[in-house]
């Protein structure tokens, strides 16, 4: 009898912190996955260059991502979240012949793509601890791109000597996507989702500066995530 007494109060305590952990409204996470960016960035791409034949671009629109989040439950229907999130490195090289059908040129775009946003997130229990949900919200992303010349090709608006150069565009884009929450604890639990960041940069154009190519990226995630 004087051994039951602890056990049991430890048992009650252990599922009182449970409980609480279930009806707590913050909780957090991180995600790991792959994005990838729309070929529109291709055609963007291409449609720019002028004065040149053959254009042939080798595209890798993957990239590893992974995002960090926390968000508030009003109830099992709605949430808001906060979170950050980095969508890796995508990478368009194209090759072209000038005119005159000897001399070739190159130029090899790298686009990484890093941002801060909130969300608001529609939920619908289906039952036990799983549930499917809907996003929609900003992020206030950064794509850096770092464009290399190589051959006879110059850059616009910029000296003719210049070889490489770095261009950062700072802007708020639409994100929405859906997933499924799987609570494996009642504390604990395992999040799989899609998410679409719509035209992320600032479009090539024939004459224009300070551009970086602009396309839609999707995101898949896959994580873990606590409440507390």
């Amino acid at each position: 009898m004087p051994l039951t007494r602890p056990l049991v109060a430890l048992l009650l305590a252990s599922l009182s912190t449970f409980a609480a952990a279930r009806d707590s409204p913050w909780y957090a996470g991180f995600s790991t996955g792959e994005s990838r960016t729309g070929r529109e960035l291709v055609r963007n791409r291409e449609s720019t260059i002028v004065r040149a034949t053959d254009l042939q671009t080798d595209f890798d629109p993957t990239g590893k991502a992974w995002k960090a989040f926390g968000g508030y439950r009003f109830n099992d229907m709605i949430a808001v979240e906060a979170n950050y999130v980095d969508l890796g490195r995508h990478t368009t090289f194209t090759t072209m012949v000038a005119l005159d059908g000897f001399n070739t040129a190159s130029i090899l775009v790298n686009r990484n793509i890093t941002g801060y946003g909130a969300d608001l997130v529609l939920c619908a229990p289906m039952g036990g601890y799983f549930s499917v949900f809907g996003r929609v919200g900003a992020l206030r992303s950064r794509l850096v791109a770092d464009a290399q010349l190589d051959g006879l090709i110059e850059f616009t608006n910029g000296n003719p000597a210049d070889r490489a150069r770095t261009t950062t565009v700072d802007e708020t884009v639409l994100r929405y996507g859906a997933g499924a929450d799987w609570w494996l604890r009642p504390n604990v639990g395992l999040r799989l989702e899609w998410e679409r960041y719509s035209n992320v940069g600032k479009a090539f154009a024939i004459g224009g500066s300070g551009t970086t190519g602009e396309a839609n990226t999707d995101a898949f995630f896959l994580g873990v995530m606590a409440r507390f």
